[in-house]
């Protein structure tokens, strides 16, 4: 008897989701750059004029991205775009979940070309209709507006991080800039520019315990220097390697980097929305 209250109890923690609410996305926690299904149960909805119909359904969405005029994913085609929903967006039934459970599947940052730092930061928002959805005098036959909150991974890296993660004064170290994650928006996409890191570390001098800055250039003139030039490493992510005692000109043994501040900028800088919104303070392994 409890072994079938355990099954029992388990069982009802796995399916409350799934049966206790009209949306959802599956995998709980997805990495928005490989696919998703997101679900909608129309007999949970609160709009349920579409819960009279036996399909077939379709999403239609406009965050974090709405497409326009011409795009293959266009929400709809025509004069009145709401009468004529794009087959690229019809949904799929899932009978096993539900005899009204239909899914989209998905890549988001694929499906609304955007990056993922905008996907986890707007969510999804979209409705379910029918391919003609009424509207100009007919009712409508859709779902209200449903809302997808997608959290970002967790990780301790975000879009600057040092590999290996903790650097030693006289190996090479590797400042890795991730653009997938980057949270200004007028960096999301930096596919053709060069892009620099302005770099300023904390040396501390173990005998007076006093703590000094260095940085190879100054903010205003980093793009003047070739060390400090990010090399693209895929299309997304980019790399600046170096030797931190040497960049750092740290000649004395009496003396120990503590840390690293970084901040990625435009090689052409116009001002803040030309650097990265992460400015870390990257840590150094015991020397």
């Amino acid at each position: 008897m409890k072994r079938i209250l355990t099954l029992i109890i388990g069982f009802s923690l796995i399916s409350a989701k799934v049966f206790g609410q009209a949306n959802w996305i599956e995998p709980e926690n997805p990495d928005v750059t490989k696919k998703i299904r997101i679900y909608v149960d129309l007999t949970k909805t609160t709009n349920r004029s579409c819960a009279d119909s036996t399909g077939p359904f379709y999403i239609w969405t406009w965050l974090p991205k709405e497409h326009p005029v011409g795009h293959p994913l266009r929400n709809g085609f025509g004069e009145k775009e709401w009468q004529n929903s794009n087959d690229a967006l019809k949904m799929t039934n899932d009978a096993a979940k539900g005899p009204l459970v239909w899914y989209y599947e998905m890549v988001p940052t694929e499906f609304y070309e955007v990056p993922a730092a905008d996907v986890y930061k707007k969510g999804i928002s979209l409705l379910v209709k029918t391919k003609n959805g009424g509207g100009y005098g007919a009712p409508d036959v859709k779902t209200e507006d449903l809302n997808f909150t997608i959290e970002p991974p967790k990780t301790d890296r975000g879009a600057i991080y040092s590999a290996p993660s903790s650097m030693a004064l006289n190996e090479v170290a590797n400042i890795i800039y991730d653009n997938n994650f980057e949270l200004n928006d007028s960096m999301t996409n930096v596919s053709n520019d060069d892009l620099y890191a302005w770099v300023s570390a904390s040396i501390k001098d173990t005998v007076t315990s006093i703590t000094r800055t260095f940085a190879p250039s100054s903010f205003f003139n980093v793009a003047s220097n070739p060390d400090l030039k990010l090399i693209k490493v895929d299309a997304k992510k980019y790399r600046l390697s170096f030797i931190p005692s040497k960049l750092f000109n740290v000649t004395s043994s009496k003396e120990v980097i503590t840390q690293i501040e970084v901040t990625v900028r435009r090689g052409n800088y116009a001002g803040p929305n030309d650097k990265s919104e992460a400015q870390p303070k990257l840590k150094f392994a015991c020397q």
